[in-house]
């Protein structure tokens, strides 16, 4: 008799994810990267934005200790990426779904860019995320060719002339500011120079690419091209990298409350001054949301 492999599909603002669950369901195998791309393709697989592989590195923690979760996350080229800030907070609820945690109580997301401190509100899924990490902006730390911090600078990508800032937050990004004052405008536009941000040759193992617009010293519009996906409804790391870009520019005021508004809703985001990102957290509020539960037949590790 063929075997079935459970799955959990999960949303953060619209950017979806097909989540297995490897500490309850050991026996559920790696995906190689053709299976990836076949389950996150939207008219022959589950679709999604990427793949999350949830597990748990010890569930004996000491007394104050948090529950440490071990996030793998691969977009859905297969291709795997070193986090996802939105699949984060799916993980986060995931855990809390799945009785491993308790709302309100703190638990750890490890991820291959470093880790996180979540925890579920009691009475919705909106969930706080803190994040004690420097923000690179050193060119071989993103990694970016060249040997200058492009920190709101005028560069150059095809026939596109942008305000951008380069930086690291464990996974590249480029931030470009302009004058679109709406989402409609910056997600036609994301489509047209996304690619071209992609193919440039600036950055060796590519990058998330943003185009930010700032409303007022508070608010944010965004849209984003991910790399290894495209364009996506929300990018929780790229809009975490518009307000530490905005920060790092003088835009945006370090430690206070940003709304950073995509096609897919909304997040809070507040971020320290980057000369302090290493000892104070990056804070992040957020939604995520239990779609479904699903099965795939095991012969589709075999036939991709």
């Amino acid at each position: 008799m063929q075997k079935i492999i459970q799955f959990e599909k999960y949303q953060g603002l619209g950017n979806d994810f097909v989540l297995f669950d490897r500490f309850h369901h050991p026996e559920i195998p790696e995906p190689p990267a053709e299976v990836i791309t076949r389950i996150c393709d939207r008219r022959y697989g589950a679709g999604a934005d990427g793949i999350l592989l949830f597990n748990v590195e010890s569930n004996k923690t000491p007394e104050n200790v948090p529950l440490e979760i071990r996030m793998t996350y691969y977009n859905a080229d297969g291709s795997r990426a070193e986090t996802c800030f939105n699949g984060i907070r799916c993980i986060a609820l995931h855990a809390v779904l799945s009785k491993i945690a308790m709302r309100e109580n703190t638990m750890r997301v490890i991820t291959d860019a470093g880790t996180a401190d979540l925890n579920v509100l009691k009475n919705d899924n909106m969930i706080n995320m803190k994040i004690k990490q420097t923000v690179e902006f050193e060119p071989s730390k993103i990694p970016v060719v060249g040997d200058k911090k492009i920190i709101d600078n005028p560069i150059k990508i095809d026939d596109y002339e942008l305000t951008a800032t380069a930086l690291s937050l464990g996974n590249p990004h480029l931030i470009a500011w302009n004058d679109y004052d709406n989402l409609d405008e910056l997600n036609l536009k994301i489509v047209e120079i996304g690619p071209e941000v992609q193919h440039s040759g600036l950055f060796p193992v590519g990058t998330n690419f943003e185009l930010a617009h700032l409303i007022d010293e508070d608010k944010i519009l965004m849209a984003v091209w991910e790399r290894g996906v495209g364009k996506t409804l929300a990018c929780g790391s790229g809009a975490t990298a518009v307000v530490c870009a905005g920060v790092a520019s003088g835009r945006l005021k370090p430690a206070k409350q940003i709304q950073v508004i995509m096609a897919g809703g909304t997040l809070i985001i507040s971020a320290p001054n980057p000369e302090y990102s290493d000892t104070d957290p990056i804070t992040i509020i957020g939604p995520a949301e239990h779609v479904y539960s699903g099965y795939l037949d095991e012969q589709i590790w075999s036939i991709c």
